[in-house]
Parts: C-alpha cells; structure tokens; sequence
C-alpha cells in the first residue's frame, strides 16, 4: 500500500513538473546532454567565459566537416591553431545579434579572447576553410540560417593581425568552392534566388593579390523555388561543372548546368523548357548522375512511357531521357526506365524507343516489359511481354525460392535482381543479347 502511494505521488510530481516545465527552467532542449569538452575545449571555453561572462550558449554548425562549437584551425599563417568558437549571448544590447563568433588565440600556453564578431544569422549552417584564387590566405567562410525560415546567407572572412575582415556577403541558395575554370585554384561559386520571380543568378567569385573580386555572373534558365542539391561532376574531359538540382513545386524539377570558359560563366540554353520532371508514387526525383559510369555527369528528364500519355500525371508511369551538354545544347544521350522504388534502371536500346513500354506489377516486386501499339495498348499477354525484372530482398526466402526459374542479372547488398524473357521474344527483333542486357541493366 505504502509503495503505491509513493508511485502515485511521484507519478504526479512527474505531472506536475512537465506541465510547468517552461517556469521550471525543464524545456527539450536543456534536458539534452551537451557533448562532453575534452580538456583543449574546456580552457577555450573558460577563456571565452572569462571574456563575455556565464550568460552564453554554445552554438554548433548543423552541416559540413566541422560540427563542434570550437573550430581549430590556423587562420593566419602563424604558428598554431586559432579557435572560433560561436555562442550565443544572453547579454547583447538592443539591436545586436545574440549570435556570435569568438576568435581565440594561445599566447605562453593559455587561450585568450582576441576577437568577436556579430553573426548575421540565428543559426550556424556551415563552416569551411579555402584558398581562394591564387593568394596564400585562409578564406574563411560561414554560413547562416535565420531561424525558421528559409533565407540563408554567408560571409567570407579573413583573418590576418589579430582583426578579422569580411569580403563578402550576401543571402544565397547554394554555395560551393570548386575550380570551375580550371585555373588550378578554388572559386567560390554562388547562386541567388529571388524567389517572387523564380530567377537565379550565378556568379563566380576569387581572392587574389587585388583583393576579393567578381569573375562572372550569368543568369541561369530555370524557374527554381528551391535548389535540393548540387552535383559536381565534368561534363567533358576538359570541362568541370556544377549541376543544380531544383524544385518548382508541386512535386516538379529540374536542373541548371553551369560551367566555364575561361573566367566567364555559361549555362546552356533551352534547359527549363528541356529538363524537367516530376514525381508521383512511381517515382522519386532523379538526381543528376552518372547512370552509365562513362565519368560524366547526365541530367534527367521525365516523359511518358507510351500508353501513359493520355493519363493523369499521378497514373502516369514514365521513361527518363538523359542528357549531356555539347556545345553549349543540351542532347539526349540515353532514354530508359528508372525505377525509384527498386533502384535500378533499364536503359533501352534505340530499336526499344517508342515501342516498348513498363506496367508495374507491385504484387511480385515486378517491372513488366512489354511491345506497345495503338491497338494492344498496356495488355500483358504472350503476344506482347517481352522481359520481366523482379526485385527480391535477400532476407526474403519465400522470394527467392519463388525467382529460381529466373535469371539472376545482378545484386546490391539487399536486393537480387532476377529476369525472364518471354519464349516469342527471345526470337523477336525486340529481343537484347545477353551482353546488351548486362551493359543496360543498371543496379542504382
């Protein structure tokens, strides 16, 4: 009896004190472990108390290869490592940042504060070191998010004397240091988004002995509400470019390509009436990818399979044309089928192309390949099947005892890829050797 009370009333002490967490200082975030400080983070750390006070939180980049709120890093060419440390100040007059970076250098062996500057943003995205153009600095670039919302900007900073000095700054949609012009040094890349117009503007940016200058800018052709990810790949032997996956909205994409000649910026014509594609529950948004490992990147666009055109874009099952950029013209280089949900893909052959067709048979984990007409439409039967590829999971053994009929085609590390070929197909002018089926059988 007496043990049931005690429950009872720590039951409706836990009550009580979850409900009045917010008076009682017991909030989600508070109740979190912060990372443990090794005894390097712990001297900086007291260094940086010494400097602002108690009334500090410490702030952690959400992305990129450095995480920890205390950044080791040689930033001015001298011997050892600065550390920047961001936290954010209960104590900042009206009008400042609460967020804040701390630079901190050793001198006889302790830290002491040398600098501090005030953020742009309320939250750390990112930070990342580069030598820009053909200067032995340290660029030091951060970037920021306001909270909640989606606007992010940057700053590029160097640090040289003990003072920092920003070269640049601006709001942004995505970032990237890269040698796009194949100078052999690092530019930094950056695209604006005015998102009331959907217009994005590239532009191309160095540090040299002038100080830190703009190469080039262009305007890019896509119609972007947002960018989703950026692939860095060569379009070429001799070009390297940037491919900038966006989202339209309403579940609809596409891509920008933006590469160099010389140190002006090019994107190709035509791509936001060319390269476009959209997701339904048969497929996922393509990335831009290297899908026959030729060592160039391809750009995806969706189009209906034949029989699909006349159906509604969620019934509609699609090819997916991929293209490079010759000549400054987007080309299509391979048509297939692209199965997102089974990760692979089938690149058809040019005597495959507007005569053949999919239907998806979810029940067996199947991609039915079929030969299309007006007049047999989207029939399975002995006439028209060619091929079927069926997905098994290797822990699934009812599965695999069911696909031993089948060829196996190939295997990830969860899934075994089998097919059968329909006996009048095997004769057919329809019908892929078994090299052809080998090089367009993608596992993705």
């Amino acid at each position: 009896m007496k043990i049931n009370k005690i429950l009872q009333t720590l039951l409706c002490c836990f009550v009580i004190i979850t409900l009045c967490g917010c008076s009682a200082g017991i909030s989600a975030e508070n109740m979190l472990t912060a990372p443990k400080l090794d005894a390097e983070q712990s001297a900086i750390y007291q260094a940086l108390i010494n400097s602002v006070g108690t009334g500090v939180k410490l702030k952690y980049p959400k992305s990129g290869d450095y995480r920890s709120a205390f950044v080791l890093k040689n930033i001015d060419g001298e011997e050892g490592d600065e550390a920047l440390v961001f936290y954010e100040s209960q104590t900042v007059q009206s009008g400042e940042s609460a967020l804040r970076l701390k630079i901190l250098d050793k001198n006889g062996g302790e830290w002491s504060a040398v600098y501090d500057i005030a953020c742009v943003g309320s939250e750390v995205d990112s930070i990342s070191f580069a030598h820009l153009g053909d200067t032995d600095n340290v660029d030091i670039i951060i970037c920021y998010s306001l909270l909640n919302q989606s606007e992010k900007s940057f700053s590029v900073l160097n640090y040289s004397g003990g003072i920092p000095v920003e070269l640049f700054s601006s709001t942004y949609a995505c970032l990237e240091v890269i040698d796009l012009n194949a100078d052999g040094s690092d530019e930094l890349v950056c695209v604006v988004n005015d998102k009331a117009n959907q217009m994005s503007t590239a532009m191309m940016f160095t540090n040299s002995e002038d100080g830190f200058e703009k190469l080039s800018e262009t305007q890019l052709g896509g119609e972007a509400s947002d960018y989703v990810r950026v692939v860095k790949g060569k379009l070429s032997e001799s070009i390297t470019a940037l491919f900038l996956d966006y989202s339209r909205g309403a579940g609809q994409y596409g891509t920008d390509v933006v590469y160099c000649y010389g140190n002006r910026l090019v994107t190709p014509e035509g791509g936001a009436n060319l390269i476009s594609r959209f997701t339904n529950d048969f497929i996922a948004d393509i990335p831009c990818s290297d899908i026959d490992n030729d060592g160039f990147i391809e750009i995806p666009s969706t189009t209906p399979l034949p029989g699909y055109e006349t159906l509604t874009r969620p019934e509609q099952l699609c090819a997916v044309r991929w293209y490079t950029v010759t000549d400054d013209n987007f080309i299509m280089e391979h048509y297939g089928y692209f199965s997102s949900k089974y990760s692979f893909a089938l690149l058809f052959p040019s005597r495959w192309q507007g005569v053949v067709s999919a239907v998806v048979n979810f029940a067996d984990n199947e991609i039915v390949f079929i030969s299309y007409t007006v007049n047999t439409g989207l029939d399975i039967n002995g006439e028209t099947e060619l091929m079927r590829i069926r997905a098994v999971d290797k822990d699934d053994e009812e599965g695999l005892a069911a696909a031993k009929s089948m060829r196996v085609l190939g295997e990830s590390s969860e899934t075994v890829y089998c097919c059968s070929e329909s006996a009048d197909y095997l004769t057919g002018n329809l019908a892929l050797t078994k090299s052809e089926l080998e090089n367009c059988f993608i596992i993705l």
